[in-house]
């Protein structure tokens, strides 16, 4: 064999040998493709399972961020909006899409905010305040703002309504007031009227009857004002443990009815019960409710003049029960309506029979329809007929 042939030989072997490497090559390497794109494959398939998950866990941040119920703002480092949920949305009375954005500055006006804010990424700690937001209607709120660390959101600010709290303060205030200044005139009066006994000499029995006969006038009037008081103070402790169970309303007022009857007789005032059907039930508080009827029974008795007649009418309807009490009485000046319900109101009526009146038995009644949810409208058209309406929701 020659040397030529031999090199011919060599080279096929190589050449074969470097077929089969090649071949060994590819394969390993067609595995290895084989195996990344499965490995692709299924990461790819874990990247859109996290997607999915972080769109629903987003989906539902936003739905918590939009039903709390304070309203909360997303700003960046510059104080501008960046996020609104519903609730300051209809706190603020906002577009959301157009505050986003803007400056608080330009949405809101108002320089303790911006004073909060700037505290509050100035010490990179939170920061709480009173504010009030003046416009149509005032809002009294406590703001928050508290920093945070991401790269856009910079600050939140947490807006919680304490209108309806200030107001509360502002009439219990108001409340004690007028109940010192109610005690302390009939007070006066008895006070003076003993002061002046004890200096005079006078033995006349006809004067020293006179002056008792005021000052136990003016303690009648203290009595009624205790007691209306106290009623009161039991409607507003009521508000909070308020117990309602199915009661006949018929029975209940035909009882008051019953309790008044004598002073009725006394000031010839009749009364005329009318009703669709009995029972009639309601959910109620029977005492709460029997206290109703009496005040605005005693109301036609007190003031509405002696030879009245008083109809009292309850009907039952689909989604409500109306009480209506209306007499033929002196009824109520016009300038006097608006303010009947107000706590210690008292209309000028020279014909009342109950001069001493606290003043605040219409603003009882007020007090008890509103914890039932119902409504009270008064008409009145003096000497011909004065009309209530009180209605209730059945459900």
């Amino acid at each position: 064999m020659s040397i030529y042939q031999i090199l011919v030989i060599i080279f096929a072997l190589l050449i074969i040998i470097l077929a089969v490497i090649i071949l060994i090559i590819r394969n390993r390497f067609n595995f290895k493709i084989q195996k990344l794109s499965e490995d692709i494959k299924n990461f790819s398939t874990e990247i859109q399972k996290l997607d999915f998950r972080l769109k629903n866990q987003l989906e539902f941040i936003g739905l918590i961020f939009d039903n709390i119920p304070h309203g909360i703002l997303l700003l960046d480092f510059q104080s501008r909006i960046l996020k609104v949920n519903e609730s300051a949305a209809a706190l603020f009375y906002l577009e959301k899409e157009k505050a986003i954005g803007l400056k608080t500055i330009i949405v809101f006006n108002n320089i303790n905010l911006e004073n909060l804010i700037g505290r509050a990424l100035k010490e990179l700690r939170s920061q709480k305040e009173e504010i009030t937001f003046y416009g149509d209607e005032d809002l009294n709120l406590e703001v928050e703002a508290i920093p945070l660390n991401f790269e856009n959101f910079r600050l939140l600010l947490l807006f919680r309504n304490t209108t309806q709290e200030v107001e509360f303060a502002k009439l219990r205030s108001q409340f004690v007031a007028n109940i010192s200044h109610e005690m302390r005139t009939p007070l006066t009066s008895i006070r003076g009227y003993i002061e002046t006994l004890l200096e005079s000499d006078s033995t006349d029995k006809k004067i020293i009857k006179n002056y008792l006969a005021k000052a136990m006038g003016e303690i009648h009037r203290l009595n009624y004002l205790i007691e209306d008081i106290l009623n009161l103070s039991n409607i507003e402790y009521r508000r909070n443990i308020l117990v309602k169970q199915p009661s006949n309303l018929v029975e209940i007022i035909k009882d008051c009815i019953g309790s008044l009857a004598f002073l009725a007789d006394n000031f010839n005032i009749k009364i005329n019960f009318s009703y669709d059907r009995d029972p009639i039930n309601f959910s109620t508080d029977s005492e709460l409710f029997s206290q109703l009827v009496r005040n605005m029974i005693e109301n036609t008795l007190f003031h509405g003049g002696e030879g009245v007649d008083l109809k009292i009418n309850l009907e039952e309807k689909d989604s409500n029960i109306a009480l209506i009490f209306s007499d033929n009485g002196i009824g109520i000046n016009r300038k006097d309506l608006p303010f009947i319900f107000q706590r210690f109101y008292k209309g000028k009526n020279p014909f009342s029979k109950r001069k001493n009146s606290s003043g605040l038995g219409l603003s009882i009644v007020k007090h008890i329809v509103d914890l039932h949810n119902g409504s009270i409208n008064a008409a009145s058209i003096p000497g011909m007929e004065t009309k209530f309406i009180i209605t209730f929701p059945k459900i």
